[in-house]
C-alpha cells in the first residue's frame, strides 16, 4: 500500500467530488480514479460509492478507513520531519566528556548553551573524565566530544580545536607570607612544594612547573600527585604546598586559597575540544559546529 493512495483517498473523502480532488492533487481524473481503484483492490474492500446520479459517498468501510488513513499520513509526516531534523543534527544524542577546569572556564557551558539555543531536541550527556581517559574513550567511540587540556599528540582517529588559551597563575595558602605580594617572582618559589594533578602518564602542569623553576633557577620539589585541580587546590588550602593552575580556576573559592599572578614568567595552558576525524553522526557534527563557533568567538574577543 502506497502513501500516495492514502493521500488521494483522503482528499476524495474530504471533497466527495473527483474533479475538485483532482485539482487539489494536481492529478488527472483518470490517474486519481486509478489510484482509488488500486487501493480498494489492495484492501479487498470498496471505500467509495460512485453513484452515477449522486455525488460520491463513503461506504461504511470507507468511513472506518478514513480515520486510520489520516493517522497514517500524519505519522508518516512526523517520521519524515524527524528524519530531516536528524539529518541536520537537530535530533539525536551526543556524549561529552570534560576536565573539571573546562567547566570553570565557561567554554563548556557556552557550547551547551549554543546547542540549546537552536531549539533542537539534541540529548547531551556530560561526564567528568581525565584527559588520557578522554582520548581513549574518543578513539573507541565511548565519547563523542571531549573538553580537555592540550596534548602535543593525539590518537590518529582524533583531532582537536583550541578553545581557549589562558594564563597560568599561582595558587598558594592565603596565610602564607607570599600571599602578601600582588605578584610572585619565580625565584621566591624555590623552597615551595608544588602540588599538581597526575593524569596517569605525567604531571598535569609539569611543563609549567619546569618553566617557572627554570626562570627561578631551582629544581622543583613536587608533592605526590593528586587526581585533579580541585584536589590540588584542597591541598593548597590545607597549607601543604602551592599549585600552578589555569587562570579560570580563580572562580573556585576554596577556603584558605589565594591566587596570585607570576611576576617574571608567563606560562600558559590551552583548553581544546577533541572529536573523531570524519565523524558521521549528524547530531555529533552539530555539537562540533557549536564547538567551533565558540572557539571562533573566543578568538575574536
Amino acid at each position: 500500500m502506497e502513501l500516495r493512495w492514502l493521500e488521494s483517498f483522503v482528499v476524495v473523502a474530504e471533497e466527495l467530488h473527483f474533479a475538485r480532488a483532482s485539482d487539489r492533487l494536481h492529478l488527472a481524473p483518470s490517474a486519481l480514479s486509478a489510484q482509488i481503484r488500486a487501493l480498494e483492490s489492495h484492501l479487498g474492500a470498496r471505500l467509495i460509492d460512485r453513484g452515477r446520479r449522486t455525488r460520491p459517498a463513503l461506504t461504511s468501510a470507507g468511513r472506518l478507513f478514513l480515520e486510520e488513513a489520516r493517522l497514517t499520513l500524519a505519522q508518516a509526516a512526523r517520521a519524515e520531519a524527524v528524519g530531516r531534523r536528524a539529518g541536520r543534527g537537530e535530533v539525536g544524542h551526543a556524549q561529552i566528556a570534560y576536565v573539571a577546569s573546562a567547566a570553570f572556564s565557561g567554554v563548556l557551558t557556552d557550547v551547551l548553551s549554543r546547542c540549546a539555543a537552536l531549539g533542537t531536541e539534541l540529548t547531551v550527556q556530560v561526564r567528568e573524565l581525565e584527559t588520557p581517559a578522554q582520548l581513549e574513550a574518543l578513539a573507541c567511540g565511548d565519547v563523542d566530544v571531549g573538553f580537555l587540556r592540550w596534548r602535543p599528540e593525539y590518537p590518529p582517529e582524533v583531532t582537536a580545536t583550541c578553545l581557549l588559551s589562558e594564563q597560568v597563575v599561582l595558587a598558594l595558602p592565603a596565610a602564607a607570607p607570599l600571599a602578601a605580594y600582588e605578584t610572585v617572582a619565580a625565584a621566591k618559589l624555590r623552597d615551595e612544594c608544588f602540588v599538581a594533578p597526575h593524569f596517569d602518564e605525567e604531571y598535569g602542569c609539569r611543563d609549567q612547573i619546569l618553566e617557572v623553576a627554570e626562570q627561578g633557577g631551582f629544581t622543583p620539589r613536587c608533592a605526590p600527585p593528586v587526581r585533579d585541580f580541585i584536589a590540588a587546590l584542597t591541598m593548597v588550602g590545607g597549607g601543604l604546598g602551592v599549585a600552578l593552575v589555569p587562570d579560570s580556576l580563580r572562580r573556585v573559592r576554596i577556603p584558605g586559597v589565594a591566587y596570585r599572578p607570576l611576576a617574571d614568567v608567563a606560562p600558559t595552558t590551552r583548553l581544546v575540544g577533541a572529536y573523531r576525524r570524519g565523524e558521521t553522526s549528524p547530531a555529533v557534527r552539530g555539537v562540533i559546529r557549536r564547538l567551533r563557533e565558540a572557539a571562533a568567538a573566543t578568538a575574536s574577543a
